[in-house]
């Protein structure tokens, strides 16, 4: 399960603009991260993650005691991811609006053209993503 929780940590400040599929069952989370998806294709802005057999998903958001269900609905919820972790047989992603839980099997993704992508390609890119990030950053001090 570590891989499934790894993505969400690598796309940190990605904005969760869809949602598709039904649950149980297959879903799609379309995520906007386009400094990432640059990285490996250039004009490439969003990614998609598949979600094999997700069998429970649930968002709770901070300002509000419901519930939000419906899958269509979240992705007009604002969600920005922050990070990811693993609570009990949930991946509990913490977005900067609430928290989204998910019970899945596993994962594989594409970017936004249709060409698969794995988590060691996206990690990689991730990586030279932010060193560069901090490169630049300590240059201009």
């Amino acid at each position: 399960m570590e891989a499934n929780i790894g993505i969400w940590n690598l796309l940190h400040d990605g904005n969760i603009v869809a949602f598709s599929g039904v649950c149980p069952g297959d879903i799609s989370v379309k995520v906007e991260i386009e400094y990432l998806c640059e990285l490996l294709t250039p004009g490439s802005k969003f990614l998609l993650i598949h979600l094999r057999d997700c069998s429970d998903i649930t968002y709770s958001p901070f300002k509000r005691s419901d519930t939000v269900i419906k899958l269509e609905s979240l992705g007009e919820c604002d969600l920005e991811i922050l990070n990811a972790k693993n609570e009990y047989n949930y991946i509990s992603v913490c977005c900067t609006e609430g928290i989204i839980r998910l019970s899945y099997m596993d994962a594989h993704y594409e970017l936004d053209n249709g060409v698969p992508i794995s988590f060691t390609t996206l990690s990689q890119a991730c990586k030279k993503y932010w060193k560069d990030w901090e490169q630049h950053n300590r240059n201009d001090v």
